[in-house]
């Protein structure tokens, strides 16, 4: 089963499987089996997400926002109303993907947060939008454009009238050539150089932009016949986990 969830905290790889309703644990340090979370409210899981600020995970799945603490309890975070392809976190900021629309939670320290909805520029309305992240100075969106056009987009929100502006893309037409994507499902950010990852799917690779989306790397080595589904860059251990379709992970270091 391909990894539809992925997050490091603690020492621990959290890891969600397609079609399981509970999340796998094993220690970074030695790949052991550590323990298995389960919760009979989970209603099909689609994501992970490590919050270090807080020391919590937030869990998605098809009808709400789970948060898992250090202690092992699990509770609600936020109801959803639309089902939801990918989550991502920066900060303390979640930005939940569908594929009409995306939706900020901030925290709150009393309540339950509301989320925002994150306007797109007119020409990204109707494309079909996999994950996104937040960056300093706007967003990344991993999507595809009436079923042929594969791209990574960046978009940031105009100072003087509010408008969203698409500021760079990469990608066209899916594609197996080095400035192609085909079904790119996943994101991640290296925040200290605001790399991007990308998990080029169909291509059984990842791709790395730099924050104005200019190719500066393509990893291609991964194992034989595993297509990338989730990323999870630990930035502490200076290592890009990467989710794949038979259910592994496999850990790439970087040493600058």
């Amino acid at each position: 089963m391909e990894v539809r969830g992925l997050a490091y905290m603690d020492g621990k790889i959290y890891i969600i499987q397609a079609a399981s309703q509970s999340l796998t644990v094993f220690r970074s340090e030695d790949n052991c089996f550590e323990a298995e979370i389960k919760n009979e409210r989970f209603n099909k899981l689609q994501d992970i997400v490590a919050c270090y600020g807080r020391s919590k995970l937030y869990i998605l799945d098809q009808s709400c926002i789970w948060q898992l603490d250090r202690k092992g309890n699990v509770s609600v975070y936020a109801q959803l109303s639309h089902v939801s392809a990918g989550m991502s976190i920066r900060r303390r900021n979640l930005l939940v993907t569908s594929s009409s629309a995306l939706r900020k939670y901030a925290y709150k320290r009393i309540g339950r947060p509301s989320p925002s909805e994150i306007r797109l520029p007119v020409g990204l309305l109707k494309s079909k939008a996999w994950h996104a992240l937040e960056l300093d100075d706007g967003y990344v969106i991993a999507h595809v454009e009436r079923g042929i056009f594969h791209r990574v987009t960046k978009i940031e929100e105009s100072q003087v009238n509010r408008v969203t502006l698409e500021i760079s893309s990469y990608g066209s037409e899916a594609g197996e050539r080095d400035d192609q994507l085909s079904n790119p499902v996943y994101l991640a950010l290296e925040p200290k150089h605001g790399h991007v990852f990308v998990a080029d799917h169909d291509n059984r690779r990842v791709v790395v932009l730099d924050r104005n989306l200019r190719r500066v790397l393509l990893i291609s080595d991964l194992p034989a016949e595993c297509h990338p589904t989730r990323l999870c860059y630990v930035e502490q251990r200076c290592e890009l986990c990467v989710g794949l379709s038979d259910g592994s992970v496999t850990v790439y270091k970087f040493t600058r």
